[in-house]
């Protein structure tokens, strides 16, 4: 028999009388409620139930129903004390010592709807009281009079104590067996509602650290560590990972578990969590061996599993999953309950805010970024405004003593003789002035002005550049080791302006380099790109800085400050190009220039075809 009343209906049949003893209703419910876990008050209702002031079995056995299973596990055997201690003191010390209480032997079994009897209509009141299959070989099979009663949390039977009576129990012994009843029901009541506080202050601290921990100083990484943390502890679960979303699909970001497994585990979890983000909702798997969407190596250990999007303004970023929930005991369901769930999701959307705020913040930092280096881009151009002003007028300054030398300077020579040595000095004069000369003329020239596109062939200019410079390789007895790929297709350039490019890298060259050096030229196709390579193997002095050779008046070179290179870079940018240099082994410089194939297009010209037809602006207006 067994009750699930509230305990003030109860409260009078707990005062059983024996012999002159009595235990009030009140002392009872103080001694039960100071119970500290299920398993104390199982053995405590076993006590109470072989005491004589209680349900007097002569033998008794406890039976913890196991959610697992789904069968009755034997937990233990008591037997009623002779002499009888007072009933307090027994419960007491049956609790604490196990004192008179015996292992179960044989490690009984028993399936619900096999019972029978009494014990049927204890465990299911509304159950018919005799079994279709009843089991032979019961401890109690066979005793004069059999009693039971169950014990229940939230309306569910959790454990059951079977005992044997030698006479016929009186209404007390089975209003006693009520009352225990009705006692252990309120004591399961109180421990969990004490479980459900403390596991709802977990959560609710949980929350408050990760809302914390995303606004510190901590990065993104630590954040969500933090989080699948506090995911498996909040929830009692003994793992955890979370995924957020990329170009590829999830990419892990953190797992929490034992060391070894839980990266294992968590890529078994991938293709459910990559449903979950797909669906946007959370998925509770109590039997991850049923579930096709998890690894099945994996799935024998997961046992439950949740899986929470993490969302953020209506978008999911990713998802966090908990798995393998250890349940306080043994009766509780399987997975994970509803206020885990809540807590779980909630968790989710902290993390997912967290990320949001976290690619906020990089966007901000690179606007910031951005800005102070358009303000440095800003202050350069103007310095190199106030020195190209500063460049022209200069150079307009010394464009006439410069012809006056020169024209002097030749004036002299004709004046001499053939084989008068003077004649080489005054040479050097004039190639020193027109060296000079082309220098101001290159400074004048920056930036360059537009031209015009046509189909052209790289390699013809190039070979128009090189014989600019042939009586310069041949008097600086520089090697130039050639080759030019037959198979590059024709590119829309400005002939004249890309000749100069090539010109100028080359000049660049000549003038670093000793006599005796090496010169490497080479083109050939890249993908949808054509290359152009030109290395010389002068050595570099210390501290010099590569890139700092397309800085207008920057770069020193023998004849002084120089634009060329810079003006070099700004006409391949204007045909959709880019010119870089690097160091590579025995080559000091190699100056890489690639321009485009597929669109290396006039820029003047927009869709298919931007030419119009326009009316005569001569005319009159209508």
């Amino acid at each position: 028999m067994s009750s699930d009343a509230p305990m003030d209906e109860r409260r009078g049949s707990l005062e059983v009388r024996s012999s002159g003893e009595s235990l009030a209703g009140s002392e009872m419910i103080g001694l039960f409620g100071r119970l500290h876990d299920l398993e104390a008050l199982e053995r405590a209702a076993l006590a109470l139930t072989v005491h004589p002031l209680g349900g007097g079995f002569e033998r008794a056995w406890l039976f913890v129903w196991d959610g697992c299973s789904g069968l009755l596990e034997g937990r233990g055997v008591g037997r009623g004390p002779a002499p009888a201690p007072p009933l307090g003191e027994w419960i007491e010390r049956a609790v604490t010592q196990g004192l008179m209480l015996e292992p179960a032997a044989g490690a009984l079994r028993l399936r619900p709807r096999h019972l029978g009897g009494v014990v049927a209509q204890a465990w299911s009141p509304g159950a018919s009281g005799a079994s279709a299959e009843p089991e032979a070989g019961l401890p109690w099979t066979g005793a004069a009079h059999v009693g039971a009663v169950a014990l229940r949390r939230s309306g569910l039977p959790w454990a059951l104590v079977v005992g044997t009576w030698s006479e016929a129990p009186g209404r007390e012994r089975r209003a006693a067996l009520d009352a225990t009843a009705a006692l252990c029901g309120q004591a399961a009541r109180a421990l969990d509602h004490a479980s459900e506080g403390k596991r709802r202050g977990q959560q609710a601290a949980a929350l408050a650290q990760v809302a914390r921990a995303a606004g510190s100083t901590l990065n993104l990484a630590e954040v969500l560590q933090e989080v699948v943390r506090l995911a498996a502890l909040a929830t009692g679960a003994r793992g955890s990972a979370l995924w957020l979303s990329a170009a590829s699909g999830l990419r892990l970001e953190a797992t929490h578990g034992s060391a070894g497994r839980r990266e294992r585990t968590a890529q078994s979890l991938l293709a459910l969590a990559q449903a979950v983000v797909e669906q946007g909702t959370a998925r509770v798997v109590e039997r991850a061996t049923e579930e096709l969407l998890v690894g099945p190596e994996a799935a024998a250990d997961l046992d439950s599993v949740l899986v929470c999007p993490l969302r953020a303004y209506g978008r999911v970023l990713g998802a966090l999953a908990c798995y393998a929930r250890v349940s306080s005991h043994r009766s509780d369901p399987r997975g994970f309950p509803a206020g885990e769930v809540e807590f779980t999701a909630a968790l989710a959307d902290l993390a997912a805010l967290a990320v949001d705020q976290a690619a906020h913040f990089a966007k901000l930092r690179q606007g910031e970024q951005e800005r102070c280096e358009l303000t440095a881009r800003l202050q350069r151009e103007e310095r190199l405004a106030w020195l190209g002003d500063l460049a022209v007028r200069m150079v307009q300054d010394a464009r006439n003593p410069l012809a006056s030398i020169g024209a002097f300077t030749r004036r002299v020579q004709r004046t001499l003789p053939e084989d008068d040595p003077n004649r080489e000095y005054l040479e050097i004069v004039l190639r020193e002035s027109q060296r000079l000369e082309r220098l101001l003329e290159e400074q004048l020239a920056y930036p360059p002005a537009e031209g015009s596109l046509r189909s052209e062939s790289l390699n013809a200019v190039v070979q128009e550049a090189l014989a600019g410079v042939a009586d310069a390789l041949v008097r600086r007895r520089v090697r130039l080791v050639k080759k030019l790929s037959p198979d590059l297709p024709p590119l829309l350039l400005d002939r004249e302006r890309i000749r100069r490019v090539v010109a100028n890298m080359l000049q660049s060259a000549l003038e670093t380099v000793g006599a005796g050096g090496r010169v490497r030229l080479e083109t050939r196709g890249l993908g949808s790109y054509v290359l152009l390579e030109l290395a010389h193997d002068a050595p570099r002095a210390p501290g010099d800085l590569l890139e700092q050779v397309f800085v207008p008046f920057a770069s020193q070179r023998p004849g002084g400050p120089a634009v060329g290179l810079a003006v070099a870079r700004q006409i391949v940018r204007e045909h959709g190009g880019e010119i870089r240099v690097r160091s590579d082994g025995e080559w000091g410089t190699v100056f890489s220039l690639s321009l485009p194939v597929q669109e290396n297009r006039d820029r003047r010209r927009g869709g298919a075809d931007r030419r119009r037809s326009r009316g005569d602006r001569r005319a009159a207006p209508p």
